[in-house]
């Protein structure tokens, strides 16, 4: 993977901030896209089914009215006196004066004039049982036993309802183009008994211009059945390819008698088909959508979101490129000049311009040539007082061999008079500054800091006469760990001259203990002296105590273990007045000097 992106890496900012503009602009278009496509595409077939169901409730409406007017305008004839009278009158009537025959023709016509108001109805004829179609039968008035034997009329004498509409072709293969409502003439006898039919013609051209106006996409088709799934019209602009398929499909369809909406396959091919009732009929509206007219629905908006893509790349790749050569120009201005400091120039002279990142940037390069400038020159001049100091510390080597040979002459001349008292004081201000300088080694070990501290209390000793009591209980394990030295000396002449010799007896004991806590050596110096008062001993913390108490001693050793060795090490004080002080030392385990002398060998 490291290899993959290595190209990558080495690239120039300028570069790698186009190449991620470019990145960032395609992999969010293309995922806005993905995302689109699929929202887009369950949207597409949700809003498909709505506009189906939105689209069949106004086509059933135009639909319920269509038929509903034409069924109000013969419920009102079939109960007119005029149609009462003529399918009650008897041939004779009309054998023995044919002008009634003429007559009532006149009346009849004359009443279709009158209540007929909808432009839908193209044609009215009446069938009866005898009467007028007797004597003379025509078009308008037929005789009522020439088609009881039809198909069509056992179905109306057997249907429960008074009115039939059925294919006029059913009836007369030459009225192809129309549909036909029949209504059962009420007889005014025998409620259960009907005197003849009213046929009402409508153009099967004003269904079809309901069902084109239901074509809401390029492949649909619209179809209207009836209970005996015979198709009554079809749409005339989305053709039916296979109307037979349609209708059978119904039969795998729940809730056929009521609104129904279901995703079929056809011939191999899925189709959203949605149906409706038709009130007061036995009829169906059926709507067809190919699935794949849907989905060219989503796939043109997805072509519009690409075709949209392409023209803000084709707009944001230059400006990409811009933005990104624009905002690193400072940055190769700043490069340019860094390889210069890097040969010999020291002198800053970049002009931030702004206050952005890159201008706090610019600003920090200047600060930061300005200051190595500066060390340059501190440097200069810290290897001339480095060579003075060493100067100065080759003479200063001279004097402690001065100081001991002298001690060991002082040392030689008290034995020769036998001044015992002069001699130990001596040996122990020798052994004390022996201790002190210890061949110029900054760590020790516990023993010979405890030496150099017992050296150092012999001789206060003698000062004070056999006043102070030392005691130490440091576990042997400890004593050859190392540590840094001249940590306990100052510790125990605090407890000495600020503790024991401040009381009134000016008599004390000082204990030397130590121990052990994981990875860490406590170190305690306790005293028996005055102790210290709670603001005293805040100054000591905080560094603010005066030196002439004793305070500095402590504070110098706090900042030189914490300095060293970091948190938490260091010395902690505990005191109370009239019981004495306890001071803490924590060092961490540094090894045995055993160990340091083996890895000094290696080296």
């Amino acid at each position: 993977m490291r290899r993959l992106f290595r190209p990558f890496r080495d690239l120039s900012i300028k570069n790698k901030m186009f190449i991620s503009f470019l990145l960032i602009l395609t992999v969010s278009s293309g995922l806005f896209i993905v995302v689109n496509s699929y929202i887009t595409s369950n949207d597409t077939e949700k809003q498909a089914r709505y506009s189906l169901e939105v689209v069949l409730e106004q086509s059933r409406s135009f639909l319920n009215y269509k038929t509903s007017s034409i069924r109000k305008v013969v419920d009102i004839m079939v109960i007119h006196d005029t149609i009462q009278a003529i399918v009650a009158t008897k041939s004779e009537v009309y054998r023995n004066n044919i002008g009634n025959w003429l007559l009532d023709e006149y009346v009849f016509n004359q009443l279709i004039y009158n209540v007929q108001t909808n432009p839908d109805i193209q044609k009215i004829s009446l069938y009866m049982r005898d009467g007028m179609a007797s004597i003379q039968a025509t078009d308008q008035f037929l005789r009522l036993e020439d088609v009881q034997a039809e198909p069509w009329m056992l179905r109306l004498v057997n249907n429960e309802k008074p009115y039939l509409w059925i294919p006029s072709e059913s009836v007369s293969e030459s009225d192809g183009d129309t549909i036909s409502f029949f209504r059962k003439v009420p007889s005014p006898i025998d409620n259960n008994d009907f005197a003849g039919l009213l046929r009402a013609e409508m153009p099967k051209m004003s269904l079809v211009q309901i069902l084109d106006q239901a074509l809401f996409t390029q492949s649909t088709s619209a179809l209207l059945i009836n209970s005996r799934n015979e198709l009554i019209a079809s749409s005339s602009q989305g053709k039916v390819s296979d109307p037979d398929t349609i209708i059978q499909s119904l039969d795998s369809m729940t809730n056929t008698n009521d609104d129904a909406f279901e995703t079929v396959t056809l011939n191999g091919e899925k189709m959203l088909i949605g149906t409706v009732p038709v009130e007061h009929t036995d009829w169906r509206f059926i709507l067809v959508v190919p699935q794949h007219d849907i989905v060219k629905i989503a796939q043109k908006s997805r072509n519009q979101m690409l075709v949209i893509f392409l023209f803000v790349a084709a707009m944001t790749f230059p400006l990409a490129f811009w933005v990104s050569a624009s905002g690193t120009i400072r940055i190769r201005k700043l490069t340019k000049n860094m390889r210069k400091v890097g040969v010999d120039n020291f002198k800053p002279n970049l002009d931030p311009k702004n206050n952005d990142e890159i201008g706090e940037l610019t600003t920090t390069f200047n600060r930061m040539i300005t200051r190595i400038d500066d060390l340059a020159a501190d440097k200069y001049q810290l290897g001339l007082d480095v060579k003075n100091m060493e100067l100065k510390a080759l003479q200063a080597q001279i004097n402690p061999h001065f100081l001991y040979n002298t001690l060991d002459m002082a040392n030689w001349l008290a034995m020769k008079y036998n001044a015992d008292d002069i001699r130990v004081l001596i040996t122990s201000l020798s052994d004390f500054y022996k201790l002190s300088l210890s061949n110029g080694e900054d760590f020790i070990s516990v023993r010979n800091e405890i030496e150099h501290v017992s050296a150092y209390v012999r001789i206060q000793n003698m000062r004070f006469r056999d006043k102070i009591d030392l005691r130490i209980d440091v576990p042997e394990e400890l004593m050859d760990y190392r540590t840094l030295k001249l940590l306990l000396q100052p510790l125990v002449e605090n407890a000495i001259l600020h503790g024991i010799m401040e009381k009134e007896t000016q008599t004390g004991t000082v204990w030397i203990r130590g121990k052990m806590d994981g990875d860490t050596i406590e170190l305690i110096v306790e005293d028996d002296g005055i102790g210290m008062e709670d603001g005293t001993l805040r100054g000591i913390l905080d560094g603010t105590l005066k030196k002439k108490i004793g305070g500095y001693g402590m504070r110098n050793i706090h900042n030189r273990l914490e300095l060293i060795f970091g948190y938490p090490f260091g010395i902690m004080v505990e005191s109370k007045i009239g019981e004495g002080t306890k001071v803490t030392v924590r060092i961490p385990v540094q090894g045995t000097s055993e160990e340091a002398e083996a890895e000094a060998e290696r080296a």
